[in-house]
């Protein structure tokens, strides 16, 4: 209990202190002091450097930053959050990389911090195109690592030398899914659940109503599961040069290598400790004079950021040449404004859809989706205002990254191209209703709730009372039109009848390439192939720059935004008091779960059991 108290002091001091922090910045600091402050100048790139890509970072779709609360909370507890990189801007300094004459190649070391819903399966394949362009220029791909995860030999695996610790170990025992299941909990506690669904495979309830998966939902998680470990051991299979078959045999039995099994399974190339590998890049021909050490960029300071002060959400133009605007969807969908990378609001995307449209020099659309769903409403704005970018003229292509299903496939069925990766999880066209009640746990601390009302069901969707059978049947004949018009939105933006669309519906969730062979996703590619086929529909050739909403922030943007008024606090306690109690986490789940239930209709397509990194966290 002591060491509770202690981390809960701690965590309410780092606010008390940022706000502190905040009224000295304030008074006696100006923007462009507190800026260059903040902003230290990138370090020049030095002839026959190495790039060095660390991959302990959480690699998302949207572009994130440090905000003045990070900056607070990190003097205070010197305890820094994993470094936030999106897929573009990784990709981008990777081809950069690539025709630089003063890069000699690429160091990559490191292990991905998955948080929310970063770190995807299919966006880390994009990052590996990435990896695997550069080396088209011919030089090295060179990796070093202790204990990689089974994520981070992702990338290791394809690396021309690939080099581990002496005392590393490399761990391939499969992929697993593992939720959380509320169903007696809140029996216990008397939360009473009432559910209406459509779809057999509609198994996102279960994680309220139930202990374990339905037969049916364990199905479809076992056949994505079994499709990706396919995937995963045939691409180290093929990078590596040896036998997925052999393979799987092996770690049917032994799964668990340490170095010197690893060399003689082919699975890395060489044991060198850190010094040794750094000899090794010198004999390269990379020699820092000044300090005996190889000459490096970390790949943070060769990104192309933009500086603080930079409008903020790209909502004013500030290119003179055309552009095309990609606007990312990353995290459960709500009603409202929030973005965080966890839930972002539809009202927020509308508007930047709306932004990007009638800005003249926007010439196309490009959304790029990392979401399992949320809500029906919040869907079905973003839906409309993409409905109204094309009657305006603008193209509107969708990219699917790791995830885009139920709510992340309605706002997709409205566009001129859908592009996904083979290894997107997409599909899931169903919709739920959940209706929780509260009188059973109000009843065992004596309260109660009356109510005033014209009509029988004017507090239908209260939290008051359980719904009688009549009203329940009412709101099983909404979720039901709702289905019907997400069957006929899927089926007129594939060009289906609704009769085959409902043979691929159900709630049931499709890998990337099922769902290409099937007809739900038009066309398989990645970001850049997706911003291309934009290009073309707009007519533009290589002339036009491409802006994101949102862009990457910065502790100075940040400020700007608290002096503005705009600050949101979003306090969130670390892992560090999260793994000490292994009972909070459940509670504090279980909190973050049901706050992303606000629909004002309580009606939901939502892949609730989806969690980042699928499989492998």
């Amino acid at each position: 209990m002591k060491k509770f108290l202690s981390e809960v002091l701690r965590k309410f001091a780092v606010s008390i202190v940022s706000t502190i922090l905040f009224a000295v910045v304030f008074f006696f600091l100006i923007g462009g002091i507190f800026a260059s402050l903040l902003e230290s100048p990138k370090p020049e790139v030095k002839p026959s450097s190495f790039l060095v890509v660390d991959l302990t970072m959480n690699l998302t779709e949207r572009p994130g930053g440090l905000t003045f609360e990070d900056v607070a909370e990190q003097a205070i507890t010197e305890e820094a959050k994993p470094t936030q990189m999106h897929l573009l801007e990784v990709l981008d300094a990777l081809h950069k990389a690539k025709s630089d004459p003063k890069i000699a190649g690429i160091l990559v070391e490191g292990s991905f911090q998955p948080q929310d819903y970063g770190c995807g399966y299919a966006t880390i394949r994009e990052m590996i195109d990435g990896l695997d362009d550069f080396k088209q220029s011919g030089k090295p791909v060179i990796g070093f690592c202790h204990s990689p995860t089974q994520l981070d030999y992702l990338v290791f695996s394809t690396c021309d030398e690939l080099y581990m610790d002496p005392a590393g170990t490399l761990l391939l025992n499969g992929l697993a899914s593992q939720d959380l299941f509320l169903g007696d909990t809140l029996k216990k506690y008397g939360v009473g659940i009432q559910v209406v669904r459509t779809g057999r495979y509609k198994g996102a309830v279960e994680p309220f109503t139930s202990t374990e998966y339905s037969p049916e939902n364990r199905e479809q998680i076992r056949r994505l599961l079994e499709v990706r470990w396919a995937d995963y051991l045939s691409f180290i299979a093929d990078r590596r040069d040896f036998s997925p078959i052999e393979l799987n045999s092996t770690l049917l039995e032994n799964y668990l290598f340490e170095a010197e099994k690893a060399i003689e399974m082919g699975l890395i190339d060489g044991i060198y400790t850190y010094d040794q590998l750094i000899d090794l890049i010198i004999e390269r021909g990379s020699l820092n004079d000044e300090n005996d050490w190889f000459r490096e960029v970390a790949l943070i300071n060769y990104l192309d950021r933009p500086m603080p002060g930079d409008s903020l959400d790209g909502a004013e133009g500030h290119f003179q040449q055309p552009e095309i605007a990609v606007i990312y969807v990353e995290g459960v969908i709500v009603d409202g404004g929030i973005d965080d990378g966890s839930m972002v609001g539809g009202n927020e995307i509308v508007n930047r859809i709306r932004n990007a449209w009638n800005d003249a020099q926007c010439k196309a659309i490009v959304l790029r989706v990392n979401s399992p769903g949320g809500s029906v409403s919040g869907s079905d704005a973003i839906l409309n205002e993409i409905k109204r970018a094309r009657k305006e003229g603008v193209p509107v292509v969708v990219s699917m990254g790791a995830v885009a299903a139920s709510g992340g496939y309605w706002i997709a069925t409205e566009c001129d191209r859908l592009f996904a990766h083979e290894q997107t999880i997409t599909g899931s066209i169903g919709v739920f209703g959940l209706l929780p009640n509260f009188q059973d746990l109000s009843s065992r601390f004596g309260a109660s709730f009356d109510a005033v009302k014209t009509h029988p069901s004017s507090d239908l969707l209260g939290v008051t009372r359980p719904k009688s059978e009549k009203e329940m049947k009412v709101l099983q004949t909404h979720v039901e039109s709702l289905y019907q018009k997400f069957l006929k939105l899927v089926a007129k933006g594939r060009g289906m009848n609704i009769k085959k669309v409902s043979q691929f519906a159900e709630g049931r969730v499709w890998m990337g390439l099922d769902a290409y062979e099937i007809g739900l996703v038009e066309q398989l590619g990645g970001l850049y192939d997706a911003i291309e086929h934009a290009a073309e529909l707009a007519g533009l050739k290589d002339t036009y720059e491409v802006i994101e909403m949102p862009e990457v922030s910065t502790p100075m943007d940040d400020f700007v935004e608290m002096m503005d008024g705009q600050a949101k606090v979003n306090f969130n306690p670390q892992s560090s008091i999260l793994h000490e109690f292994p009972g909070l986490r459940v509670l504090l789940e279980a909190k973050d779960l049901l706050k992303t239930m606000d629909d004002p209709r309580r009606t939901y397509s939502w892949l609730s059991w989806y969690r980042g990194s699928f499989g492998f966290k």
